[in-house]
């Protein structure tokens, strides 16, 4: 084995060691108090978690100079058996994985010390690490599957993490019923795959899609190869709660601020993960690819609606994550997996900046910082900017820059970088404490600006990753079907938001009541059984013997 193939095993091994090791150690003594403990579980995890991450970078750049690194037991055939694959996707995916597992497990050695269940949490939190990054340098369909399990069932675990709060338990309960239907799903397509063709080998899914394709069910007569894509949409609408399997997400919000963060950068993202990896297998069916664009584009709509409502940080952050999941699957089921991929890597790392900052931010609320009042920008102007500048900006950034995009993906490129650029020049504008004129150069300038670095970078990305990422699928959703569902959408949007009168006024009502009430799922399992709203939390014997009763006098 060479030393290259050692640092590809060595990038998931690490964190696994160290929740291994968390797990065996014992205290020294029984003086040993349980915060010391707890405090070392976190160095460990830490130093793992730095060590992994230095290794994964250390096989990104080896493989852009190389090429791939393989580490598999390989069959008579030449086939993978089991073992770690390290392309330029892969590599990328790993970097995401470990890097997040790194960044929370420190924010956690601080942010949970003193905590009596810190040493449960960085056991887990290090072979969630460890599975997530194996589910994206995995070999084989085989250990993907086993990986994706394991790593449910520590994610479960994590969101019961306070389990003296009565939400917490039930939320991990709920997650733990939705994650088992995608479990389930990719374990029936892995041994429907592997009992038809063998052991998938992932380092050619092309391949594998070829073999799948000229096989079929003994009793049904079906073709083993559409079966397959269907169960891999519902594992990833499992995992990336999309409709109708999604209320498991915003749930979640009973976990603390680092199992948050692990979980909305580094594991929810699931189905872009498996379904760009297995792309030429996902996307050979028709009716795989249309039932994600479904799944994705309803979810979209409906998270980002509720999203719009929620007044909590967390629960404004997990809806937002729902919503981002939905689009990150259209983008796979019209075929861009390019573009899926950078959302991949841009949310996560995104995301998971915003929930470790949640507290700041709602320090920030409590304490009505005051800032320097916004200067009055005329709303014609307002409007003419944000609607003209990014769509300049985007058509300049298409004459210099040329990415290779199919017609469905560029349509869905330029209305989200176009949809972006104008909400957030449409912000600007409303808040900057500029004169006006200041202000709308300052807009068109980060219009401009972030336009050219998003088509610049996935530009980038796609040349970077072309080799192991093919750029179209077989059957995906056409730009027709894109365009009338955008459009569907907006003329939706237009008559509900902008119709006059009495009676479009009360229905917009009705439809804010129906999504505020519909939404929030763990304020009912805090409200649950409990009639003053508040969830019992049990009381430990040594508490309540040193509880005294309070006398009361009554005067008649």
């Amino acid at each position: 084995m060479t030393a290259r193939q050692l640092l590809v095993i060595a990038v998931p091994a690490l964190p696994a060691i160290a929740a291994a090791a968390i797990a065996a150690a014992r205290p020294a003594g029984w003086s040993t108090p349980t915060v010391a403990v707890g405090e070392r579980s976190s160095r460990w995890a830490v130093r793992a978690a730095s060590a992994a991450f230095a290794v994964a970078v250390v096989v990104a750049v080896v493989v852009a100079v190389d090429g791939p690194v393989a580490a598999v037991v390989e069959g008579g055939d030449g086939n993978a058996l089991v073992g770690l694959h390290a392309s330029r996707v892969t590599t990328l995916l790993g970097l995401l994985t470990t890097g997040v597992g790194l960044v929370v497990q420190s924010f956690a050695s601080r942010n949970l010390q003193g905590d009596l269940r810190g040493r449960r949490f960085f056991v887990l939190a290090s072979l969630l690490t460890a599975t997530t990054t194996s589910v994206a340098f995995a070999a084989t369909l085989g250990l993907l599957c086993a990986a994706w399990i394991v790593a449910g069932v520590a994610l479960a675990a994590l969101v019961a993490h306070r389990a003296t709060w009565l939400p917490a338990p039930r939320s991990a309960r709920r997650t733990r019923r939705n994650l088992q239907v995608g479990d389930g799903a990719l374990l029936a397509a892995t041994l429907l795959a592997v009992v038809s063709v063998g052991e998938i080998d992932l380092r050619s899914p092309a391949a594998a899609a070829e073999e799948l394709a000229h096989a079929s069910i003994p009793v049904l007569g079906w073709s083993v190869l559409p079966v397959v894509a269907v169960l891999l949409t519902v594992a990833s609408i499992s995992r990336s709660a999309l409709v109708p399997l999604h209320r498991w997400l915003p749930a979640t919000i009973a976990a603390p601020t680092p199992v948050s963060a692990l979980l909305h950068a580094g594991v929810v993202n699931g189905a872009g993960v498996l379904l760009v990896r297995l792309a030429p297998v996902f996307g050979s069916s028709a009716t795989a690819t249309h039932a994600a664009f479904a799944a994705g584009a309803v979810t979209t709509c409906y998270a980002t609606t509720v999203m719009l409502v929620r007044s909590d940080v967390k629960g404004n952050l997990a809806w937002s994550t729902a919503g981002q999941m939905g689009f990150m699957t259209v983008q796979v089921s019209i075929g861009a997996s390019t573009a899926a991929l950078l959302h991949i890597l841009g949310h996560g790392m995104y995301k998971a900046a915003l929930f470790l900052g949640a507290g700041g931010s709602v320090t920030a609320r409590q304490r009505h910082r005051q800032r320097p009042a916004p200067r009055a920008v005329a709303p014609g102007v307002r409007l003419g900017v944000a609607l003209l500048v990014p769509a300049a900006a985007l058509w300049a950034a298409y004459l210099v820059i040329h990415p290779h995009l199919s017609t469905a993906a560029s349509v869905l490129v330029t209305v989200f970088a176009w949809g972006t650029a104008a909400r957030g020049v449409d912000g600007w504008l409303r808040s900057a404490p500029f004169r006006p004129v200041p202000a709308v150069a300052t807009a068109a300038l980060g219009a401009v600006a972030g336009v050219f670095a998003y088509i610049g970078g996935l530009t980038a990305l796609e040349t970077y990753v072309a080799p192991a990422l093919p750029a179209e699928v077989a059957e995906p959703v056409s730009a027709a079907l894109l365009v009338a569902t955008l459009a569907a959408i907006t003329l939706v949007v237009a008559v509900v938001w902008f119709t006059p009168g009495e009676r479009m006024r009360r229905l917009r009502g009705r439809a804010y009541a129906l999504v505020l009430t519909s939404a929030p799922f763990a304020s009912r399992l805090t409200t649950r059984g409990s009639s003053t709203g508040v969830a019992p939390v049990p009381e430990s014997r040594h508490l309540r013997a040193r509880r005294e009763p309070v006398q009361t006098t009554r005067s008649t």
